[in-house]
Parts: structure tokens; C-alpha cells; sequence
């Protein structure tokens, strides 16, 4: 097969966004892109940045700050960064695991008492942009957990709590200070 390298727009595989006018061979036969220098990496960074998906939800501020209580004990000079990678690595563990999904949707029953008391507490909203891949697990993890959007980030938020928040020492913690450090870097 031959090649010929020249400049495209490009579509993700996700079908959301398109890097345009990037560098790609493609092959001389079909047209079709086979490859994708290095040097076209920081252009699909931004268009893929460009097809985040937004994630947001109003809460009760005693979410956020317990949100932001797990950034700060996993990394004090996080500030609120950490609040979107959290979200997506509970997301993202929880989708493919039936127990994890069953948890969530607990949350919502046991605490639903406790965020009822909240109800006079001032509101927050959580804004997030998201990949597309965070995006479709965020979905899969709503169908899954027959929960609503703000009730799943609420019972997520509930999970970090027992994981992050209430253990004096979290099994968890390496992990997620690498995760930190990672996204610090």
C-alpha cells in the first residue's frame, strides 16, 4: 500500500468532534487515513478538548465540599482540579462492575434522609467538561444504575466519602496520589 501524507480533517472514532486540518497519510487507493504523525498530536488535543462533553449537576454544598475535602486529602495544593478526575475514576470503575453499580444505587436509598436535611443548605453546581469516553461511561452508569444524572454524581460523591473521606488511612490513597501527581505534571 502506498501512502501520501497531507493535511485532513480527521473524525474521532467516537463520532463526536473532528481534528481538522491535521497532518495524516492516507492511502493513495481508498483515501482512507491510515496514520497519524506525532507531530499532529497537540492539534488533536485541542479538537478533542474542543468535543468534551459538559457534565453538570446542582447539588447541596455539603457534596462539594466532601468532594473537596477527598481532593485535599489526596493532594493539599490540588484545589478543585482533582474534582473532575475523581468523578471520572469512580465512573469509570463503577460502569463494568455490577457490585460497584448496586452500591450506587444503596446510596441513593440510605442517604436519602441525609441529603434531605441538606435541602436548606446553600446549592453549588458541579461544571464539568469530560471526555467522550467519560461522557458514554457516565451514561452506560446512568442506564445501568437507573439512577438520574444528579442523584448518580450525589451517590458517586458518596462513594468517595466512605472510600476517601471517612478511612483514616484509604486503601485507595497511592493509587490516587499517583493519579494527582499524573495530572500535576
Amino acid at each position: 500500500m502506498t501512502t501520501t501524507f497531507d493535511y485532513h480533517d480527521v473524525p474521532f472514532e467516537s463520532g463526536i468532534g473532528v481534528a481538522k486540518q491535521i497532518m495524516a497519510a492516507t492511502c493513495d487507493e481508498c483515501g482512507t487515513v491510515v496514520a497519524i504523525p506525532p507531530q499532529s498530536t497537540p492539534a488533536i488535543r485541542i479538537a478533542r478538548e474542543i468535543a468534551s462533553r459538559p457534565l453538570e449537576v446542582v447539588m447541596a454544598a455539603p457534596f462539594m465540599d466532601t468532594l473537596d475535602l477527598a481532593s485535599y486529602r489526596i493532594d493539599p495544593s490540588a484545589g478543585v482540579i482533582l474534582r473532575k478526575a475523581l468523578i471520572a475514576y469512580f465512573v469509570h470503575r463503577s460502569v463494568n462492575d455490577d457490585c460497584l453499580v448496586e452500591r450506587l444505587r444503596r446510596n441513593a436509598e440510605v442517604h436519602r434522609e441525609m441529603w434531605k436535611s441538606w435541602q436548606d443548605t446553600p446549592s453549588k453546581r458541579l461544571s464539568i467538561k469530560v471526555t467522550p469516553r467519560v461522557g458514554d461511561e457516565f451514561d452506560e452508569l446512568v442506564k445501568k444504575s437507573a439512577l438520574n444524572k444528579t442523584t448518580l454524581v450525589k451517590s458517586i460523591v458518596m462513594d468517595i466519602a466512605l472510600e476517601i473521606v471517612e478511612p483514616e488511612e484509604p486503601r485507595m490513597m497511592p493509587e490516587l496520589r499517583r493519579m494527582a501527581a499524573a495530572l500535576a505534571a
